[in-house]
């Protein structure tokens, strides 16, 4: 027994000194296979390092470079993926074992969630031993598509400041484990790749400059050299060789053969120059003349440089610079110089001559200015005396018909005939109030008439007009009237926008002798943001805001420009002495601008004339109370009142004082405004102050008013005027409690409107 379990151990024995050697023998194969596999690794990036060194094709470096890391890990599949401008998408740019459509057509995007993302955000390689089971990211379609297994890839990264190129991908269509080794080597292979593409970049760049620098010298005609100061040679351009009169660009040259080139009146200072500049290293330049090698002319050169190459405070060793043709500039130089030589001699010449002229000038000055001095008062005579003759002959018909009536009621009153007494009376009134009209016309283009703003409604002022309109245009002329609805109400003189738009229709109506048609239209207009200019059809800048139209419209003959840019001076007319004064249009602007208004005027030969009176929007409530006071009729008398009446001109203060008096009021007299003054301060009963704006005495009505509202605040107050200092009670809005009249007014009318004052 003991012998067999001794054989039996030897024979144990004897079997794992056999597998022990077996053992030894395969470890050895496998280190051997190791050291072959990365002897081969080193040989393959080897081979691509001088590649990537030799070749300035990146396509043939790309390519190339799949093909070796390939052969180097034994893989079917091999990848260059480009980073795209965008930063988020990668072109298959080169690979081998791909199948058509997949090299240099399929992208994939750089999201989170893929094997590329993640490579490319974090820097480290990414390795997937089989895609299959993988579960950390997503893979695209032609992957599958082209059988892949494994992938293995590093970021090729991009120089300092640079985005990555991008990636090189090994692929497998076998489940794969990539080594550390293996990793290495892509790794590796990558970098080599990111320095060659790099290397390309920078030898692209310089060729860019080269050619900029090329193409500025060339199109600058600037010649480029280089000197080498140890052997004193000059490497140069072919323009360089052109400015010296060379022909040949390939001609030897040098500093001592340029010096000869050069005026023997400028050597000394441009060597002097170059010579301190090869000391100091500093930039240099001048300017110099130089006789030419082909044909011996002479020419002027400017070159600029500068020394350098010399390290650890040595001597510089070599110099680089431009040189140009200046010639045709200095010859334009001596030129302008001559030329201004010429011109201040001229100057001088021409300074005595114009110090004549323009005492000649200044005497014509002179004598231009008396001319057109009397020839605007020439002007202005002929206007006064057109206007003049006007307002006589129209002035001396009225006193005439008014005179002759009072003197037709004094004969028949003596005879005893009353009977007929109604017509003269009449006759006096009509010739009354059209002197009266005349007069609010001469004051209102002056702009110094007395206004007694209300708001108005311009729609029912018009609606009530048109009948008299209609009068006044006579049958041939058809009226038309368009009233805006929601018409914004108005703040002005009702009375005076009347006699505006009758001198408007009658304006009309003598532009229209054979008939035809007028429109009389309302509307809102917003100003606001308008920029026209009188040359626009008004007469003045415009002034934005909100307002309140009224157009007349007619078919006229319209004006030539000539009258239309007349057509609101004063004095102007077209019409024949005695028809009429000019100051239609004129009182028409004077009376809207006076109201804070604007008129627009618009007009052609043939195309009728169209005039639109803008009036401020008013933004407060109707003056019911206002307009109730204006209402005609003769009220009931009145008893127990005590009014006040202070007019300094006798005869009319005595017919004032006896209308109030029929009316049964009680009236105070007083001749100026110290004596109305005293009357109010008496303490006796006053329920109403009738007073004249202009008074003698050192007080005027208004101030009167003033006063005497200060010591009575319930005394009510009604101006009469008849002269255009009474403009001043309009000036801003009356305060309450004041109303104003103007002279000469009808014995109905300012008796209602006393009674109504009164009463309200």
């Amino acid at each position: 027994m003991t012998g067999f379990y001794s054989r039996k151990r030897e024979v144990a024995e004897s079997g794992m000194r056999r597998s022990a050697r077996h053992g030894v023998r395969v470890l050895a194969d496998i280190q051997l296979n190791d050291r072959a596999a990365l002897l081969h690794q080193q040989d393959t990036l080897t081979q691509f390092g001088e590649l990537a060194l030799r070749s300035d094709d990146l396509d043939e470096i790309l390519i190339e470079a799949c093909r070796l890391v390939g052969e180097g890990l034994h893989t079917e599949l091999a990848k260059v993926m480009q980073m795209q401008a965008d930063g988020a998408t990668l072109l298959v740019r080169a690979g081998v074992g791909w199948k058509p459509g997949v090299v240099g057509q399929m992208t994939i995007k750089v999201v989170d969630g893929t094997s590329e993302g993640y490579a490319l955000k974090s820097g480290e390689p990414m390795v997937s031993p089989d895609i299959a089971t993988e579960t950390r990211f997503r893979y695209p379609p032609f992957l599958i598509e082209n059988g892949v297994r494994a992938v293995a890839n590093v970021a090729i990264i991009g120089s300092q400041g640079r985005q990555p190129f991008g990636l090189l991908q090994v692929d497998s269509r076998e489940p794969r484990q990539f080594t550390s080794e293996n990793i290495s080597f892509l790794r590796s292979y990558a970098n080599l790749l990111a320095a060659a593409v790099d290397r390309l970049r920078v030898i692209g760049e310089v060729r860019d400059a080269e050619a900029e620098l090329r193409m500025a010298l060339e199109a600058g005609e600037l010649g480029s050299w280089k000197l080498d100061l140890a052997s004193g040679q000059v490497s140069h351009t072919a323009r360089a060789m052109q400015i010296f009169g060379y022909a040949d660009p390939t001609q030897a040259w040098n500093y001592d053969i340029f010096l000869t080139r050069v005026l023997p009146e400028d050597r000394e200072r441009v060597d002097a120059i170059f010579r301190t500049a090869v000391n100091t290293g500093a930039e240099w330049s001048f300017e110099c003349r130089i006789y030419r090698v082909d044909d011996g002319a002479l020419c002027w050169i400017e070159a600029k440089g500068k020394f350098g190459g010399g390290r650890m405070g040595q001597p510089p060793t070599h110099g680089i610079g431009i040189l140009a043709d200046i010639t045709a500039r200095k010859a334009a130089e001596e030129d302008l110089r001559h030329t201004n030589e010429v011109l201040e001699a001229r100057v001088v010449d021409r300074t005595h001559d114009l110090t004549e002229a323009n005492a000649l000038l200044r005497a014509a000055a002179k004598e231009n200015e008396r001319v057109e001095d009397a020839l605007r008062q020439s002007h202005k005579m002929e206007a006064v005396g057109q206007l003049t003759g006007g307002l006589a002959h129209d002035f001396n018909n009225m006193l005439a018909a008014i005179s002759g009536s009072l003197e037709m009621i004094r004969m028949r009153a003596a005879q005893g005939r009353t009977a007929d007494l109604d017509r003269y009376v009449e006759t006096a009134l009509a010739s009354t109030n059209r002197a009266t009209a005349l007069t609010h016309r001469l004051l209102a283009f002056s702009r110094r008439q007395t206004l007694d703003p209300k708001t108005a409604d311009l729609n029912t002022l018009i609606a009530g007009m048109t009948d008299l309109y209609r009068r006044t245009v006579g049958p041939s002329i058809q009226i038309e009237t368009e009233l805006a609805d929601g018409l914004w109400p108005t703040l002005c003189d009702p009375n005076q926008l009347d006699n505006a738009l009758l001198n408007l229709v009658i304006n009309a109506r003598d532009a229209m002798p054979d008939g035809g048609h007028l429109l009389i239209r309302t509307a809102n207009a917003d100003l606001n943001g308008v920029r026209a200019t009188p040359g626009d059809g008004f007469p003045d800048p415009v002034s934005g805001g909100e307002y309140v139209t009224v157009t007349v419209d007619d078919t006229g003959t319209g004006m030539v420009p000539e009258v239309l840019g007349r057509a609101f001076d004063p004095f102007f007319t077209t019409k024949p002495l005695g028809q009429g004064t000019g100051l239609g249009l004129s009182m028409t602007h004077g009376f809207v601008q006076q109201s804070g208004g604007q008129v627009y005027l618009r007009s052609a030969p043939g195309q009728g004339t169209t005039v639109s009176i803008y009036l401020p929007r008013y933004l407060g409530a109707m003056d019911e109370a206002a307009q109730a006071a204006t209402m005609a009729g003769t009220p009931a008398r009145s008893s127990g009142s005590v009014v006040l009446l202070v007019e300094d001109e006798a005869p009319l203060r005595m017919i004032i004082v006896d209308v109030l008096s029929d009316l049964g009021f009680t009236v105070l007299e007083a001749g100026d405004g110290r004596s109305g003054l005293r009357i109010v301060e008496s303490g006796v009963r006053i329920d109403l102050m009738v007073t004249d704006v202009g008074l003698p005495g050192g007080m005027n009505g208004r101030q009167l008013a003033d006063v005497a509202q200060q010591r009575r605040p319930d005394l009510k107050v009604l101006f009469i005027t008849g002269y255009a200092e009474g403009a001043m009670v309009g000036k801003s809005l009356l305060d309450r409690g004041m109303q104003v009249m103007t002279k000469p007014f009808a014995v109905e009318a300012f008796a209602a409107r006393v009674q109504g004052m009164v009463v309200h």
